[in-house]
């Protein structure tokens, strides 16, 4: 988590990051050092191993202190005048609500989905020095800090094991722990069309629903598109993804993008319609040195 911010208004987060109207505390909006644990978010990761195999997304005691609800919904509790009011906790228990719920469907592989940008250090157990860890932490503290919604996505390019994908969910993590949206990881040697074309078969519950499923990537305000440059099979694959690139340039999406291939073969992808796209809409991350992957198993939770 970032350091905290102080003289931050303590009822200062976005509306817009929930569906529903966020209620105000009972006392007003009052100027206050922000919770030195959670920096304001109201939740925060807990990496203590109680249950499951990562640790969980928990409700700040800055939050829990204030409860008189007891943590029941609606989070209303008796104020002094016997008037029913809203929980000071209820802010807090509705975007912890919304957020595990954003996880949920965000379908980021198990190994990454609870790592955050402190687990992308800058030394690996044997000492030897991750030479981009430091650029890599800029890039994400610059998302994680910025008060405007990012627009210019990464290619993040290297050899295989040098941490692609690990650093591509730190963002898309950090990305909906902070702001509360909605972001989504698509394998692309997989997932992706496997999935379509399970849309063209009359057996599949999928069925007819192609461009449901292209619409909804499109409009995610986060996508993580990883092992880009596989698809040779079919043009029909290659076609589908730059219509998928292009509609998320067009509509000024954050995409972060991994591939194994060098630029010189990335620039050839799809006759080259694609690449101008790419750096356009990415800043390039040359991700070459060490195989990370080898050293992921002692930064695990």
């Amino acid at each position: 988590m970032p350091s905290p911010r102080k003289g931050v208004e303590v009822g200062s987060l976005p509306s817009d990051t929930l569906e529903m109207p966020l209620p105000h505390l009972d006392s007003g909006t009052t100027t206050a050092p922000l919770c030195s644990r959670c920096d304001g978010l109201l939740l925060y990761f807990d990496n203590q191993i109680t249950a499951g195999r990562a640790g969980a997304l928990k409700l700040c005691p800055c939050t829990e202190s204030v409860c008189r609800c007891g943590g029941r919904a609606p989070y209303r509790y008796w104020n002094e005048d016997a008037e029913s009011s809203w929980c000071p906790c209820r802010r807090g228990r509705r975007r912890l609500a919304e957020t595990s719920r954003l996880f949920k469907q965000a379908l980021i592989p198990e190994r990454f989905r609870w790592k955050f940008q402190e687990d992308f250090t800058g030394s690996a157990p044997d000492g030897s020095v991750v030479p981009f860890a430091d650029v890599a932490q800029s890039y994400v503290s610059t998302l994680v800090d910025s008060g405007e919604e990012p627009r210019r996505g990464f290619l993040l390019r290297g050899p295989p094991g040098t941490g692609k994908t690990l650093l591509g969910c730190i963002m898309l993590n950090e990305l909906i722990l902070h702001r509360c949206r909605p972001g989504r990881f698509v394998n692309l040697s997989r997932s992706y069309f496997n999935k379509l074309r399970d849309t063209f078969s009359e057996s599949s519950e999928e069925y007819g629903q192609t461009w449901k499923i292209f619409d909804e990537l499109v409009n995610l305000p986060y996508l993580l598109l990883d092992d880009f440059g596989v698809q040779r099979d079919t043009a029909w694959e290659q076609e589908m993804l730059y219509d998928l690139v292009d509609a998320r340039y067009g509509a000024e999406k954050f995409t972060i993008v991994t591939t194994n291939q060098g630029m010189g073969e990335v620039q050839q992808l799809f006759g080259g319609r694609i690449y101008s796209r790419l750096v356009e809409m990415c800043h390039l991350v040359e991700m070459d040195g060490m195989d990370y992957r080898l050293h992921m198993q002692s930064s695990r939770r």
